[in-house]
């Protein structure tokens, strides 16, 4: 469990900068382009990595689970990447000259400045998908740190260049900025050149089945996980609508993602201690898992929530407003759909990649239904609604499912008195914002029901001293003295006391 700790810590350090990344450059691009800039250019991106994710046919999955199974050598593990490698990227190049016809075609008979915004996602397509195959492997042999330092890069490039390239070249220079956010990782596919022999990698009829089935599970999950209700609206209403939900979905967003950073470790995790028929650990590992991941998000969603109505005007402007309503229900939908992804890393752990496939059809056969019936008369907020329902009941599902069939259980008093103290924090920040409202009232709400979650915490005593005992080995052994005093009175504030000086 400590490495399962260690990893989650490299990568949700990075990640919090990706995310802060994002949210700024949604923010410039929002603010100079205005609501049909947004639309034009998030629902360019959605199809763009769409795009990367049908034509990878699951074979960044398949590197994540299966590269540590290989030999212990470069010879194998190098092999793996490079046999797969060649099989990964044509596809992808296949699509991405989609996105360049398509583009020769706009600019022929429509706005010359949206041709190049499709062509730029072409190109992004290409870069996400290098760089998300190249994260796969570092990420299934344990380089987190390396793997974290390559995202951070990324997210540095991103906000200067949005900034400058939405000034410069309007929605297509804003899509530069999320192409470099993927190049880093990209270039990163140099370290597994050498040594090219492949002989000594084994590829199993698992290992194809495996990638198949994960194939489309993938798909399906990104359906259900990003903003395919962009397709939807932009069908039955304007682009302005689009860049309305765009922003609202802004913020949800930003949660799913972190919770993926911060469960990236789990399913090579998972997947060792299966492997090591490390039964009871596995256990242990899935619950304290879940736990820690609702402990940091819950507060995000439900006082996120509570704080929409103040945070859109404030953030993209108040000709965003229409947006203030899709975006609370989304975000307060957004922990149970941030939550899955520990249990759906236990059933890849698990190899249970049919039933995953079969979850996630039902899923997504069920969100493009509620989507086709109610979104043409609810818009948005129709969508908002079918994407929080979809949410919880696929984690309901995933629970049960792997309480029954796979004996992992979650202890759900400690997930009450998790809930109690997030419900503290919402209820607090409605509160101040209700007397004071605006920037003022977001400086206050903020840290103040940060400090509520806190106190609530220790109250109802939802952290168990096992796992504050892990977070202060962790901090003593990856923490840089340098920073130790700085960080140790956070550890005070949990209970996590007597950490070494």
């Amino acid at each position: 469990m400590h490495s399962l700790i260690s990893a989650s810590l490299f990568v949700s350090a990075s990640g919090i900068l990706s995310l802060i990344a994002g949210f700024l450059s949604s923010v410039v691009v929002a603010r100079m382009l205005g609501a049909e800039g947004t639309g034009l250019t998030a629902l360019a991106l959605w199809v763009a990595i769409t795009g990367a994710i049908v034509a990878g046919r699951g074979i960044p999955a398949v590197i994540l689970r299966y590269i540590s199974r290989q030999k212990d050598t470069a010879e194998a593990r190098n092999g793996l990447v490079r046999i797969y490698y060649l099989k990964y990227m044509w596809p992808v190049f296949l699509v991405s000259s989609l996105f360049l016809l398509y583009g020769i075609y706009v600019h022929a008979t429509d706005d010359p400045n949206s041709a190049f915004v499709w062509i730029i996602a072409g190109v992004t397509c290409i870069a996400y998908a290098q760089g998300h195959f190249v994260i796969a492997a570092e990420h299934g042999l344990g380089q987190f740190p390396k793997a974290a330092k390559k995202t951070a890069l990324g997210s540095l490039l991103q906000i200067p260049i949005t900034l400058t390239g939405a000034f410069l070249f309007g929605p297509a220079g804003a899509m530069l900025g999320y192409l470099a956010r993927h190049l880093p990782q990209a270039f990163g596919l140099k370290q597994f050149r050498n040594p090219v022999r492949t002989q000594d990698a084994e590829i199993s009829d698992q290992m194809v089945r495996y990638g198949n089935s994960n194939w489309i599970s993938i798909i399906l999950d990104s359906l259900i996980k990003t903003r395919v209700e962009l397709v939807f609206i932009g069908l039955f209403f304007s682009v302005v609508d689009v860049g309305y939900f765009a922003a609202a979905v802004t913020f949800s967003s930003l949660i799913l993602q972190l919770s993926f950073y911060m469960a990236a470790g789990l399913t090579p995790g998972f997947g060792k201690l299966f492997d090591d028929n490390a039964t009871e650990q596995l256990k242990i590992s899935y619950d304290r898992s879940l736990r820690w991941l609702s402990l940091l998000l819950l507060p995000v969603s439900l006082g996120g929530a509570a704080v929409m109505p103040e945070l859109i005007p404030f953030a993209f402007g108040y000709d965003f407003l229409p947006a203030v309503p899709i975006a609370v229900i989304l975000v307060f939908f957004s922990l149970p759909q941030a939550l899955f992804s520990v249990p759906l890393a236990a059933m890849l752990a698990f190899e249970n990649d049919r039933r995953l496939l079969f979850m996630n059809s039902f899923a997504a056969g069920g969100l493009i239904t509620l989507n086709l019936i109610f979104t043409p008369m609810f818009g948005g907020i129709g969508a908002a609604v079918i994407r929080g329902v979809i949410g919880v009941a696929i984690f309901a599902w995933l629970a049960v499912y792997c309480y029954r069939r796979l004996g992992l259980a979650i202890d759900l008093s400690a997930q009450v008195r998790i809930l109690i103290s997030g419900m503290a924090c919402a209820a607090t920040a409605y509160a101040i914002l209700l007397q004071q409202g605006g920037l003022a009232g977001l400086a206050i709400a903020i840290p103040v029901a940060g400090v509520v979650y806190v106190f609530f915490l220790r109250l109802t005593k939802s952290i168990p001293e096992a796992d504050l005992k892990i977070v202060r080995d962790t901090f003593d052994r990856h923490v840089p003295n340098r920073f130790k005093p700085i960080l140790r009175p956070a550890l005070s504030v949990l209970g996590a006391t007597g950490t070494s000086s």
